[in-house]
């Protein structure tokens, strides 16, 4: 096989609290959390976290937190557990996690069940204790956890080796259509592992993982289309698989500001855009910018000038320019690659009210260290201070 099959791992994503508030005012969440209101402690963190309403502060949410998970809140105690795994907010101390996860998960909450079991696996010294937590976060009913556990049992890692119990566990959540249970099923099926070994039933659950969207999914029914397992052998689709399974990697699309009219692209229409951007005309200076930005045909003094023009855009607040060139730092187009930059430009496209930026800042900070991720929060206050 010129490409493996992969088992998929979970990933570590921050839990959203179950109760925040919509649209919360920051003036008065600050004075009612100094107050002491530990409800506001904790929904002032998580603004923080996220950004958007004010400007996002891992270092601050941190602070809260901690307040509001001293005093019992269990939404912060899994939010700072957190925080002490990855090393957000300047500060990384695994004990620390587990102590603070552990205390949120007391509560049975089925999500810091969850968290807590996915710390535990990445310690194995911890991994006995994992499974135990896992069972607990599967029999609340949480998805994801019957998966991960269906992993363990499969590997063999914090118990013995038990392909019946994964293949129950993945079974449990694909029969509610879940990718990753989908596609872990289909690679027993592949293997044999605890089932007759049928090609064109995990071909079946791959495909139907993939139309999910799942990267490890869309390349494993890559493997079984350029091998002719269990589907009629057609390298080109799987050539088109492999290359859609690794789309996560590539940068989304420039963003166009739907408020205005399209540009006009003819030689002519360009020509007027270019003298209205030299004449200062924000709205030409942006379209002129998306223009060159876009156009595969720019050399790099186009992208050069179309990140200048976004960066004038951008300073004068206008929120989509943000969003692009904190896209083009992350691709390294027309200004060198930084992803602190870019960082910083989508949290404040966020405190702009972009609707795009906060997911978009999700999506590349998995990219950045916790070092980058300060770096860019606090190039974005600095940013913001400058402006008043």
């Amino acid at each position: 096989m010129k490409h493996l099959l992969s088992l998929c791992s979970a990933l570590f994503l921050v839990a959203a609290p179950a109760g925040a508030q919509t649209d919360p005012d920051p003036a008065q969440l600050i004075a009612q959390a100094e107050a002491g209101n530990v409800t506001a402690q904790t929904d002032l963190a998580f603004l923080y976290h996220e950004g958007g309403a004010v400007l996002q502060n891992f270092a601050t949410a941190a602070a809260w937190a901690q307040k509001a998970a001293e005093a019992g809140d269990a939404r912060a105690q899994n939010l700072l557990g957190q925080y002490f795994h990855t090393g957000l907010g300047g500060m990384q101390d695994a004990a620390q996690a587990r102590h603070w996860l552990q205390a949120a998960a007391n509560t049975g909450a089925p999500q810091f069940l969850f968290d807590y079991a996915t710390v535990l696996e990445q310690s194995p010294p911890h991994l006995e204790e994992a499974v135990a937590t896992y069972q607990r976060a599967v029999d609340a009913g949480h998805l994801e956890a019957a998966v991960s556990l269906g992993v363990l049992y499969q590997e063999g890692r914090g118990v013995a080796v038990d392909y019946d119990q994964a293949r129950a566990l993945y079974e449990s959540a694909a029969t509610q259509n879940h990718a990753r249970a989908l596609n872990n099923l289909g690679l027993l099926y592949v293997r044999g592992h605890g089932v007759d070994q049928d090609y064109e039933k995990a071909a079946a659950l791959f495909a139907a993982a993939a139309d999910q969207g799942l990267d490890q999914a869309l390349t494993n029914l890559g493997v079984m289309y350029e091998n002719g397992f269990g589907v009629a052998l057609d390298e080109e689709r799987a050539a088109t698989l492999y290359r859609q399974g690794g789309q996560a990697a590539k940068a989304p699309a420039l963003h166009y500001d739907d408020r205005l009219a399209p540009p006009v692209t003819d030689p002519a229409g360009r020509a007027a855009l270019r003298r209205a951007a030299d004449a200062g005309d924000p709205v030409a200076g942006f379209q002129l910018a998306w223009l060159l930005a876009e156009d595969p045909a720019s050399d790099a003094a186009d992208l050069s000038r179309a990140a200048r023009l976004f960066y004038a855009a951008a300073q004068n607040g206008h929120a989509t320019s943000m969003v692009n060139l904190a896209l083009l730092y992350f691709e390294g187009r027309g200004v060198p690659q930084d992803y602190a930059l870019g960082q910083m430009w989508l949290i404040l496209a966020g405190a702009a009210q972009h609707p795009d930026a906060p997911t978009l800042s999700r999506q590349f900070a998995a990219r950045l260290t916790p070092g980058q991720m300060a770096d860019a929060q606090q190039m974005a206050q600095h940013q913001q201070s400058a402006r008043r």
